[in-house]
């Protein structure tokens, strides 16, 4: 039934051609009489009523799951693929979790999600979630567009927010979300905002962070993208930000992991599309330990090709971290070499880690410096990008 109705929501299913009478609601009990008047010829029955005060009218519906008592109580807004896929079943295995609400954008889906994970109730009103008392967590997994306002509105309610990349589209949102966490830190209230740059979690990650060290060093990270429809959400800049800022900002955010400090620099090219798609892109930094970094983001390459791989080079010694699949550290001696079976970009070490951190009252594991430092550099990039100019960041 629910995937019936999903198809009939997309309009991916039209049964005009077999609806022979319409009735209102209240009408029902003559089209009941139709079908027993068995004179009357009849194929299909439609009985109608209004969808739009149904949704004003829509409250939160308890799913019979009852939760025990912890200390992250989650409200969890939106459960698209990624989210279903990696955030839903690392954050409902977490031990100290209590699944409060869940809301997304069609009742039938909330539902499915709040019975399949066990939160207690589903919705369709933010405010359920956002201003509950019950609910000290916030999970963000919706279109980039809503990002910056639903972590907004759930920091103002001093709710600790775990918001999917990006944390939001422009500067001017940017710099509204850092001024209520500067706000809320001098009143005391100190609510963590985790962004989910999942890839330094990755094993790999870690391996090679230990194995390489810290110091000044030469960082290259490919992307081989793959092409993505023009049509697309995401390649919507009032929607999606457009793929640098939709996704770009993992990879700024892992070179800051990796070496240890942050952009002073940034200048970034591309290769001119038709589409105008600005998807083929090249971004170089500079950091303030001395160290470089190049992104290459390319939506041209073949799809043969792995699509993400890492060289990483510092005092006589490269890494190269393929698909976070296989690392490979390159010394004096033997090269050492560190293979999963399956790939691991980190998130459910991503999860574990913020839960844990509000569990234990400790910092975010990712610094708000990082993420603010993260977002800046990839809008500066864009910026970088259409002016042929090189720019200056805080550093």
């Amino acid at each position: 039934m629910q995937a019936f109705q999903q198809l009939l929501a997309s309009q991916n299913m039209d049964l005009n051609f077999v609806t022979t009478h319409r009735f209102k609601l209240e009408q029902a009990p003559e089209a009941y009489d139709l079908i027993l008047d068995s004179e009357t010829p009849y194929c299909g029955i439609l009985i109608e009523y209004d969808a739009r005060e149904s949704i004003k009218s829509s409250k939160k519906v308890a799913t019979g799951k009852l939760a025990m008592s912890g200390e992250v109580r989650v409200g969890f807004i939106g459960a698209g693929s990624y989210a279903m896929n990696h955030l839903l079943p690392n954050v409902s295995s977490h031990q100290s979790t209590v699944l409060k609400g869940v809301m997304t954008s069609r009742g039938t889906s909330s539902r499915s999600v709040a019975e399949r994970y066990g939160f207690e109730f589903c919705t369709a009103q933010e405010n359920d979630l956002i201003k509950s008392p019950d609910i000290n967590t916030v999970f963000i997994a919706t279109r980039h567009d809503s990002h910056a306002s639903y972590t907004q509105k759930a920091l103002n309610e001093g709710k600790h927010v775990f918001v999917e990349k990006p944390l939001c589209l422009n500067m001017e949102q940017l710099q509204t979300i850092t001024e209520t966490l500067n706000s809320q830190a001098e009143s005391g209230v100190q609510p963590r905002l985790m962004v989910g740059f999942n890839r330094r979690f990755s094993p790999l990650t870690q391996e090679l962070k230990s194995q390489i060290g810290e110091g000044p060093m030469s960082m290259i990270y490919r992307v081989n993208a793959g092409e993505m429809d023009k049509n697309s959400w995401m390649q919507v800049e009032d929607i999606g930000g457009g793929r640098i800022i939709g996704e770009g900002c993992h990879f700024i955010d892992y070179l800051i992991y990796i070496n240890g400090s942050l952009p002073t620099q940034v200048f970034a090219s591309n290769v001119e599309d038709p589409e105008n798609l600005e998807d083929i892109v090249s971004i170089h930094l500079r950091f303030a330990n001395g160290s470089t970094g190049s992104i290459f983001y390319f939506a041209n390459g073949s799809k043969k090709l792995g699509k993400e791989y890492i060289e990483v080079h510092r005092n006589g010694k490269t890494a190269v971290l393929d698909d976070f699949k296989k690392l490979t550290i390159y010394g004096s001696g033997k090269p050492y070499q560190k293979k999963l079976l399956v790939q691991d970009k980190g998130q459910a070490e991503t999860v574990a880690a913020f839960l844990e951190a509000i569990r234990k009252g400790e910092p975010c594991p990712i610094s708000f410096e990082e993420i603010h430092a993260s977002m800046v550099a990839t809008f500066q990039a864009i910026k970088s990008m259409r002016t042929s100019t090189p720019f200056q960041l805080e550093g």
